[in-house]
Order: C-alpha cells, then structure tokens, then sequence
C-alpha cells in the first residue's frame, strides 16, 4: 500500500487516485494499452504490474493521517474524497513550551533538526506527550493501523522500560477494541544509526508481537519508504522476527478492511489449495509472489526416497500417458475394422473367419434398418392429425372475426349521418345573411387589397422624391 502524508494532500489527489485505480484495473484486465494510456507509463512497465496482479499482487491506495499542523484545513474532506483503502494513524508533531517561542509549539520530535529539545522537554515527558496525543486520537478518530508505535526512539530517546510495556499495553487494548492493528516499522531497522540501536529496536518489536497474537491484533508490515529504492527494506528480517514469534499472517488493507494474508502455507492450506486446482501451491509469500529464494527463506526439507518415488511414479502417470489425448495420438490409434488390402495377405482360415464375421454384422444391421421404417411412418401417421387439427383452430377464430367487421361498418355510418348536421348548421348562417354567400365579393375584396397596396406604395415614394424639388407636404395634398 502506498500513502502520503497529510500535508501534501491536495485536492487533485482524489482524481488522480481514482485515475491509477482505473489504471490498474485495466492491467489486472489484459487491456495494457488501455492501462499504459490511462497511467501515462509505456506499455512494458503495465505489462509488469497487470501480470503481477494476476499472480496476486494487490496495490492499495491510503493516506498517513496525522496532527500535522501544515495541513490543509480540508485535509479530512480530501481523504475522505479518496476513499481510502486503508487510513495509517500516527503522530509527529508535541505541543510544547518552546524555551524561545513560548508556549504550544508544535514540536517535529522525530526531526534530527529539533533534536536539542529533547534536553529541554526530557525523554520521559516526551513520551508521555506523545502517547496521551496517540491514544486520544485511537478512541476518536478513523484509522486501520497505528503507525510506528517507536516513533519517538528513532532518535536513541527510550524511556524506562516497565513504562513502555505498560503503553503498549495501553496501545493494544485500544487497538483491539476499535479493530484495527499496530504496524511494524522497518525504517529504524534498514537506517538504524549504530547495531546497538539496530538490536533495541528489533526486541521491542518482537515484544509486541507477541503480545499482539496473544490479544488477537492485527499485525503489519511497513517499509516506510519516502523512495522507491526503500521499498520493502528490512522485510526479510521482519519475515524472520515473524517465524521466530510462530506468526504466519499479517494484515493488508483492502477497500477499507483488513485482510488476513498467510505468509507461509500449511498441511491445511496445501491440502484445501489441491482440492481446488491440481496444480501444488507454490511457496513463498502471497503478497509479492515470490519464492522462497527470492525471499532469503531456508530451503525446504529433501525428500525421503519414499516420497521421491511417490513424486516421480506421479509425474510419470502425468507424463506422456495424459498427452495421449492429443490430436496426432488419436490419428494414429489402431482400429478394429479390416482393410480389403490387408485381408487378401492373410491365411485361408483368418480369411474365412472375416468373411463371416462381415456375413453376421450384414445380418444383424438389416433387421434393425427395417424397423426403422415403421418409426417413420408411425411418426408421419401421427403428426399429419396434430396439424389439421391445429390448422382447424386457427381457421376457427377467423371466421368468428368476420362479425366484427360488420359491426364496425354502422360506427363509419353514423359518422357520415352526423355530416349532414353539421351541413344544417352552416345552412343556418347564410339564412340570417344570404348575401354573404356569394364569391363574386371576395374576389373584389382581393382586387382592392393588391390596389391598396399600389397605393400605399405611391404614397411612400412621393414624399421621398419631393424633398429634392423644394416642395412642402400641403401642396401635396392639395394638388391629391
């Protein structure tokens, strides 16, 4: 899972994470041209990821939440606008009383830059700050995994150690009641400053291992990477701490859960996985794919001569014995049947023998020919009465569809009674106005419409051109 931290969130984020899931599903899908073009990668680099998937990589998407205080305001809304897969809870930042700037300084504590502070604030307070903010923000606020617990010692500050493992008592509780599970930080192991440190580092966590299998919380693996060269480092000696504690799973965020994936697999799991396919589970981790050399694992036991022979007897019967299915095999398989050639090169006897073995099948194949034929007709005799029957209840209800078309002829007929009705009605105006009635007046209306229009189109003109002569618009008038 990949994530950033809050104070670089910005709000282009929640699309360009929807963007590399799109892309993602569509490698995880074969169209690598599509992923390549949606990702903005050539097609080589989606090849890599979509054949990783298929093999049972999963790529999540999360964000590293904090109180860090050059966070956006909406920091909040654009996590939640990103649908995270899975939200990392930690804490970087103490309020303190700053010898210079006063009081409620956000302290970076885990900054080499503001390490002289530890003088001024003591590693005991410190830790008590640090876990009373971490827990405050368990109860109350979303997350999946707690996010290095050891935070505060990157710098070599550790308190006394009856407390501690009363805070991670504290941490676990807390962590079993809200369901989520505490990461196992690789940083401090691969960018430790001296062994000794190195050593400090890897006890403690083992510690809590065990007390997290002993409450049943959730334990995950993180690189906290801030380079891809970082990514995964240490986890080898994270896989080791693991098997030395007798844990065979962690925990990954999927679509905002915590999945439980097996490291190693068992009899019950080798068992359960050939059942459901033939092919042997292979080794290794089912989060990256890897084998076990690939991993730094210690090979696995040599077989006893027994099981050797067991393996290759199975092999064998896998062999060449199941490829005999092919096409060219089956081409080549014998037949029983006897070609002409062949007989005329064998002895009288066998010659004999084919000639009444041929005379027998004839035998038994005509018998069965001729009761083939009263089938037929049996059949034919039986389906010739289903048709006309049916041929008679089809023709049945067309014949009782005729008086519907007479019926609809008196609705056309009383539409053309109700004609005349409407004649008498324009009969009834031309009786109050006969002259009305006549065409002559309308044409003449027409006439003094189109000399109207000359008119009117003599009257617009005049005064256009009478300007220019200097006359006035009463001797116009007059002279009209």
């Amino acid at each position: 899972m990949v994530t950033d931290h809050i104070n670089y969130l910005t709000f282009e984020d929640p699309g360009a994470v929807h963007t590399v899931r799109r892309a993602l599903k569509l490698a995880h899908a074969g169209d690598l041209y599509g992923a390549a073009e949606t990702a903005g990668v050539d097609v080589a680099h989606a090849a890599v990821v979509g054949e990783s998937l298929r093999r049972g990589m999963r790529f999540s998407i999360g964000a590293e939440v904090d109180n860090d205080p050059r966070a956006r305001p909406d920091a909040q809304n654009i996590v939640d606008a990103m649908r995270p897969d899975g939200i990392i809870r930690s804490v970087h930042f103490l309020p303190i009383d700053h010898p210079e700037k006063g009081a409620d300084f956000m302290w970076p504590y885990d900054n080499p830059e503001f390490a002289h502070l530890y003088d001024h604030v003591g590693t005991e307070r410190t830790w008590e700050l640090y876990v009373a903010r971490l827990f405050d923000d368990i109860e109350k606020l979303p997350g999946h995994i707690v996010g290095h617990f050891y935070k505060p010692a990157a710098l070599g500050h550790w308190p006394d150690e009856k407390k501690l493992e009363g805070y991670e008592n504290r941490l676990l509780d807390l962590a079993h009641a809200r369901g989520m599970a505490v990461e196992v930080n690789t940083r401090l192991i691969y960018r430790a400053e001296n062994e000794e440190q190195r050593a400090k580092y890897i006890a403690a966590n083992k510690r809590l291992m065990r007390k997290a299998k002993a409450r049943g919380v959730g334990i995950a693996i993180g690189s906290d990477a801030h380079s891809p060269k970082d990514q995964g480092g240490a986890f080898d000696v994270v896989l080791g701490m693991l098997d030395e504690c007798e844990i065979n799973e962690v925990v990954f965020p999927v679509a905002g859960r915590l999945a439980r994936v097996v490291l190693r697999a068992t009899r019950e799991h080798l068992e359960a996985q050939a059942q459901r396919s033939p092919e042997p589970a292979q080794p290794g981790s089912s989060i990256t794919g890897f084998g076990r050399a690939e991993l730094g694992l210690p090979d696995q036991p040599e077989l006893t001569p027994r099981a050797a022979r067991e393996s290759a007897k199975t092999s064998r019967d896998l062999g060449p014995k199941k490829r005999a299915s092919s096409p060219e095999r089956l081409t080549k398989r014998p037949t029983a049947a006897v070609s002409p050639k062949s007989s005329s090169k064998r002895s009288p006897e066998s010659a004999a023998k084919a000639t009444t073995a041929k005379k027998a099948a004839v035998a038994k194949k005509a018998p069965v020919k001729k009761a083939a034929a009263p089938v037929k007709k049996i059949t034919a005799a039986k389906a010739a009465p289903v048709k006309k029957k049916a041929a008679g209840k089809k023709a049945a209800p067309a014949k009782k569809a005729l008086p519907i078309k007479k019926k609809a002829a008196p609705v056309k007929k009383a539409a053309a009674k109700k004609a005349p009705a409407k004649k008498a009605a324009g009969k009834k105006l031309p009786a109050k106005k006969p002259g009305a009635v006549k065409k002559a007046p309308p044409a003449r209306k027409a006439g003094a419409a189109k000399t109207g229009v000359k008119k009117a189109v003599k009257k617009v003109a005049k005064p256009a051109s009478k300007p220019l002569k200097g006359t006035s618009k009463k001797k116009t008038t007059k002279r009209r």
